[in-house]
Parts: structure tokens; sequence; C-alpha cells
């Protein structure tokens, strides 16, 4: 499977309140859920490509509406497997082996949040997981690294239930991300 990051602009986004802030490398990666879904899905197996955009968006709008710049998180994976770029200018960013302060994780907002589409006790799709596992490959190829960063879920940094069940998926994604890379090189 080739990653395709999808863009904010590519996605529709809204410009971002402010200007993003740069800093250096992420050292690790900040693994959320979503606690929900797009109102319009009704089988979130079949979410189209545009259904994942409005999601998107809708996400956005409501960290705006908190008073955050942009969205909270780094990225977005979707249930359908498409990975969505989350703060304006975070793929340039860690093309250039940087990171954009985002709103994710208080004290942990430069790391990468990574979103993952969830509701309740379900499990990730498939397709889900082999997103995640790809993109965290494709962080670490971008940072030069010959390990994929450490991934924590959400709970460990912040007094939350994030990222639910989804806590359990953290090893094997990263073990297969860790497959990804070593098979690159």
């Amino acid at each position: 499977m080739a990653l395709k990051i999808y863009t904010c602009p590519e996605w529709g986004a809204r410009p971002p309140a402010a200007e993003p802030t740069l800093v250096k490398t992420s050292t690790r990666i900040i693994f959320h859920h979503t606690a929900g879904h797009h109102p319009e899905i009704s089988l979130p197996g079949d979410e189209s490509e545009q259904e994942a955009f409005r999601y998107a968006q809708a996400i956005q709008a409501y960290h705006m509406s908190q008073g955050w710049n942009d969205s909270g998180h780094n990225f977005l994976v979707c249930r359908n497997g498409m990975v969505l770029q989350g703060r304006w200018m975070t793929v340039a960013a860690i093309q250039q082996r940087r990171m954009v302060v985002s709103a994710h994780c208080p004290g942990q907002n430069d790391q990468i949040g990574i979103e993952h589409e969830h509701q309740g006790g379900e499990e990730m799709t498939a397709v889900q997981r082999e997103a995640s596992a790809q993109l965290q490959a494709w962080i670490a190829r971008k940072y030069g690294r010959r390990g994929v960063l450490p991934v924590y879920p959400h709970s460990r940094f912040y007094q939350t239930a994030c990222p639910a069940n989804l806590a359990a998926a953290i090893p094997p994604i990263r073990a297969r991300a860790q497959t990804i890379l070593n098979q690159e090189t």
C-alpha cells in the first residue's frame, strides 16, 4: 500500500487562525481516537473520500470553536484507511525534519498527534491499522531514522480515556511500521 496523505488544501481545511509555529523534530507519537464518526456515516466501513473530508472539516471546525488556531492533531487516520493532515504545514514540516506545534495534548504539543477515527468499543479496521503503520514508517523515514518513533496513548500524558480500547493496538501497529521501514532499507 502506497501512503497518500491528503493535505489541508486537498480536503478543504479552513486557513489556520494564526501562523503555525515550527519546532525541532518530534521524539514520539501520541496516539488518539476521535470518539465519534461523521454524523452521515451509517456504516463506517463504507466511508467515502468526501465523507472523510467532511469529517476532517467538522473536527477542525469544532477544534477552532474551542479557541484553537487549527485542528488540534497533526494527522487523522479514517476507518477507510485515508490519512489526512490535521494541522496546516505538518507534512511540509516533517519533510524538513521539523514539527508544527499543535493542540492535541497539553505538555506534548511539540510531539506528533495522530487521531484515529473510532467510537465506542469498535476495533480499528484492517486498512486503518495498515494506514497508521504506513504513516508511522513515513514519519521515521522523513526524520531520517532507522527506527519508528516511540508511540504512546494520549492517556499516558493527560487524564483522559483516549484512545480507549485502541491502546491495545499500539504495539502491533508500531511493530508493523518497523517492518515496513526495515523492508525499505
